[in-house]
């Protein structure tokens, strides 16, 4: 479970548009649903959250997505994560995260900060 949250925020970062794609398609659901504070409405389906992504990756080149921390409880992930701009800023956020059968991300909540 873990890896495939890793390798999702991972590609946040990969300036390779084709490597990008080919991590987030093996990790994501077909359905899968990401919302966030930065969008009025979640975006649905592998296509749209590939296109979300690769959004960051033109918007702010060399920034890159990590994880700070990581757990799980009954099937679910919560994971605080760094956004960290090429020039240094960082902002953090923390995303609760349900995954399939297979592992694949099928739900991505994202809240701004880490709720302190």
């Amino acid at each position: 479970m873990s890896d495939s949250v890793r390798r999702f925020f991972n590609a946040w970062g990969d300036g390779d548009a084709e490597a990008r794609m080919a991590v987030l398609n093996d990790v994501l659901a077909s359905g899968v649903r990401y919302a966030d504070p930065r969008l009025e409405a979640p975006v649905v389906g592998t296509a749209a959250v590939m296109d979300y992504v690769g959004q960051f990756s033109q918007m702010a080149p060399g920034a890159i997505a990590q994880i700070a921390c990581m757990e799980d409880r009954d099937g679910v992930i919560l994971a605080t994560v760094e956004f960290i701009m090429a020039g240094g800023h960082m902002q953090t956020g923390q995303f609760v995260i349900e995954t399939d059968a297979g592992e694949r991300l099928s739900r991505i909540v994202g809240f701004k900060g880490t709720g302190t």
